[in-house]
């Protein structure tokens, strides 16, 4: 059994923290929370189609604005925080590319619902293919079971 260990602002002790997130399981955010992140990191949804731009001074600013204005507890904006970065790099994988290119902001919608309440291990982070499997299924159409773009032959 692993002991979890938190830095302190004060020094730079290690001592234990009760309830730290386990990165083997990061816990689950509201669909908003995560929204609210890809918000501040970027004014629009569908920049996620341009995953690869982003700069560690912009997390640096998410991350500012988290600590300093979300009305959130620690562990669930580092649970958002850790999610938004493996959101984006997920979405840098040819496949999520592909299906945002091809089914723009629904399947944006889809992508984000899926990293907000998917497993997550910090090591290994979103499967590029669990996700996309996840968003087709969300914008198939119910009653035809077909994607909106597909035609019957």
């Amino acid at each position: 059994m692993s002991s979890q260990i938190a830095v302190t602002a004060s020094n730079a002790t290690a001592q234990p923290v009760s309830g730290a997130i386990d990165p083997t399981d990061v816990p689950t955010v509201a669909v908003r929370e995560l929204a609210t992140a890809l918000k501040v990191l970027a004014d629009d949804v569908m920049a996620l189609a341009r995953a690869d731009e982003w700069s560690d001074e912009d997390f640096r600013r998410v991350e500012q604005f988290f600590w300093q204005r979300f009305p959130r507890d620690r562990q669930r904006k580092i649970a958002a925080l850790v999610r938004l970065r493996s959101l984006i790099a997920v979405c840098k994988a040819r496949r999520m590319q592909k299906l945002i290119a091809e089914h723009g902001t629904a399947a944006v919608h889809s992508i984000i619902e899926a990293a907000a309440s998917m497993r997550l291990n910090t090591s290994f982070g979103f499967s590029p293919v669990k996700v996309s499997c996840i968003v087709l299924d969300a914008l198939k159409d119910p009653q035809t079971g077909l994607l909106p773009d597909t035609r019957a032959a």
